[in-house]
């Protein structure tokens, strides 16, 4: 119990209090001649410290009931901090109280760089691992169940002519690749998990020539042979991924991406991504000596659609066209490759042009 004087705000004059020190609080008993004892409950949250020298300190009060308490001893002094000093420091405003500004801010710049840590390196690392967990039968398990959610109009007729134009190249994937013409005026493009490539009748319409379709087919097929389905739907399911990862229940994992199945057409990939299905496609394309420069027609053509502000979801993340023009064009220089007539993809693109522009 220490001894104090409180001021109330309302007159200049003191009264004399006794003065307890709880954890959360200061217990002020006013004694008074003409009245009973009355208690006042201040707590830390409330007041407001001046600071003075060893064995003095003045408190404030804000508010309804507005006080002042002045205390010189130094007992107390030292009591008051320790128990000030454990309440200020569980909040942000505690540790700048007593570590300083710029303790502060090295604080909270050292916990952005873990996060940014954790969302550059750390989530990738566990789709990746995630992916892994899982066999490539899953893969056509999800892209199934993705494509029968989609209801989507189906060209078959151009569907037929697209196979048998993908049906002309050698795919370096172990993936069975089924491919589909959806009429749409959609201007898009996509790839499932397992092997199914959709085209949009739209995005075909614009194709100037065979090389070009190549081009897009392959980009597509490099994204199911990468497996960037999988591991982009992980990473977008990071928390509840990585929990399955780290405890090895890769029953955990297929649970939770069958659940998302349906989003996989809307799924966006990261510009590595996007990179690593362009040069792979630029290497499909030169082992099947089909002209590289495809990729840079299909690319300009895309940049156009871009252009229009028509930005379809296909290219919606990819990186900025020009960028890929230019590292597409450093690759072809980097490893040019022979390419031969085919005229019979040539003939089936012609066919498929015209089957869309006739089934509009």
């Amino acid at each position: 119990m220490f001894q104090g004087s409180y001021y109330n705000h309302q007159t200049a004059a003191s009264v004399p209090v006794k003065i307890q020190l709880h954890p959360e609080s200061l217990q002020l008993t006013i004694h008074s001649t003409t009245r009973p004892a009355r208690q006042l409950i201040w707590l830390y949250q409330e007041i407001q410290p001046e600071w003075g020298e060893q064995d003095f300190i003045r408190i404030n009060r804000p508010g309804e009931e507005p006080g002042t308490l002045e205390v010189n001893d130094p007992a107390f002094v030292k009591d008051f901090r320790q128990h000030y000093k454990r309440y200020r420091g569980t909040g942000l405003n505690g540790l700048v109280h007593h570590s300083g500004l710029l303790l502060t801010l090295g604080v909270g710049v050292l916990i952005l760089a873990l996060i940014a840590v954790g969302y550059l390196v750390i989530l990738p690392w566990g789709s990746h691992q995630a992916a892994k967990l899982l066999p490539r039968s899953f893969d056509q398990q999800l892209g199934q169940l993705a494509r029968e959610s989609m209801h989507e109009d189906i060209d078959t007729a151009a569907s037929r002519l697209l196979t048998d134009f993908a049906a002309q190249m050698k795919w370096p994937t172990t993936d069975s690749l089924t491919f589909h013409v959806a009429k749409s005026d959609i201007e898009n493009a996509y790839a499932l998990p397992g092997g199914y490539i959709v085209v949009y009748s739209g995005l075909l319409e614009k194709l100037p020539n065979a090389a070009s379709l190549s081009a897009l087919l392959s980009h597509e097929a490099a994204h199911v042979s990468c497996r960037h389905s999988v591991q982009a739907l992980c990473q977008q399911l990071s928390t509840q991924v990585l929990l399955t990862v780290i405890t090895g229940n890769s029953g955990g994992v297929a649970s939770v991406l069958y659940s998302k199945a349906n989003t996989l057409h809307n799924l966006s990939y990261s510009r590595k991504f996007e990179k690593e299905a362009d040069l792979k496609g630029l290497e499909t394309l030169r082992n099947n000596q089909i002209d590289q420069t495809g990729m840079i027609t299909l690319m300009q053509e895309l940049q156009k659609i871009s252009q229009q502000q028509r930005v379809p979801e296909f290219i919606s993340s990819h990186p900025l066209t020009t960028h890929r023009i230019k590292y597409v064009t450093r690759q072809i220089r980097k490893h040019p490759a022979a390419k031969t007539g085919h005229p019979e993809q040539e003939r089936i693109f012609n066919g498929l042009l015209q089957v869309v522009k006739n089934n509009p």
